[in-house]
């Protein structure tokens, strides 16, 4: 296996609310977090950098080191749900910090098998030989309405509200968490994002990146630099892993 991950501010903002974690363990699986705090609510940084130290902390403790689906099925959700009530506890602590919340997208991988447990509208993407698929769903508005036939793919793109989350990590309610398991398959190639990627940049430059023979490290870079010459108008941080 080989990763690299990279973050960057951007062109706009003033601080980086994106935060990322990697745990490469001998003995159990290797895990990969990525949170993107929610620009305009308060303490955005703070809800990002808060979630991914708990759920890694509670996925090094509590993941078996053996690939057992239902268990691992089972502790993924709960380390969601437990976030997002660990961030929403902590945002009532302080006046400053209420409402604060972040995205949360969690990779595990073990062996045989890559599971993955989402919310927001961070993205995880997947090249295996010519195909190349998102494998999560953005918790967006517009999102919805696309799948209800309300509007199409491209005007989502324009959309006004095409930013307004539907579910996130800080949230006073309990998440409907997506989970994915996939089998692991040799050279399978993957993308974790935040939006400040996919919101300036089309599908079609993210596959080519991630079909290239750079190394993980370098489509990291080569996707920023597109990304900052898009305008960047959010932070980026972009995790890639070929397995």
């Amino acid at each position: 296996m080989q990763y690299a991950a990279q973050t960057n501010k951007g062109l706009v903002r003033d601080r980086n609310e994106d935060d990322y974690v990697v745990l490469l363990e001998e003995s159990g699986p290797d895990i990969f977090i990525i949170a993107d705090g929610l620009g305009g609510h308060r303490s955005g940084e703070l809800a990002s950098k808060i979630a991914c130290s708990f759920a890694s902390e509670y996925l090094n403790a509590e993941l078996p080191s053996e690939n057992e689906p239902a268990e691992i099925r089972h502790i993924l959700i709960e380390a969601i749900q437990k976030t997002n009530i660990h961030v929403y506890m902590k945002s009532l602590e302080n006046e400053e910090n209420k409402g604060m919340g972040t995205t949360l997208t969690i990779g595990v991988l073990y062996p045989e098998s890559f599971y993955f447990a989402h919310i927001g509208d961070t993205r995880v993407y997947r090249l295996r030989d010519d195909d190349f698929e998102q494998i999560t769903t953005d918790h967006t508005f517009v999102e919805e309405m696309m799948a209800s036939g309300t509007l199409s793919e491209d005007e989502v793109k324009v959309h006004p509200r095409r930013h307004v989350l539907t579910q996130a990590i800080g949230y006073p309610e309990y998440l409907d968490v997506d989970y994915v398991h996939l089998d692991r398959a040799h050279g399978d190639r993957f993308i974790m994002s935040s939006d400040g990627l996919h919101g300036v940049l089309e599908d079609d430059i993210i596959f080519a990146s991630l079909a290239s023979s750079l190394s993980p490290d370098e489509i990291c870079s080569q996707l920023i630099e597109k990304s900052l010459d898009a305008g960047a108008p959010d932070n980026i941080t972009i995790i890639t892993i070929i397995v």
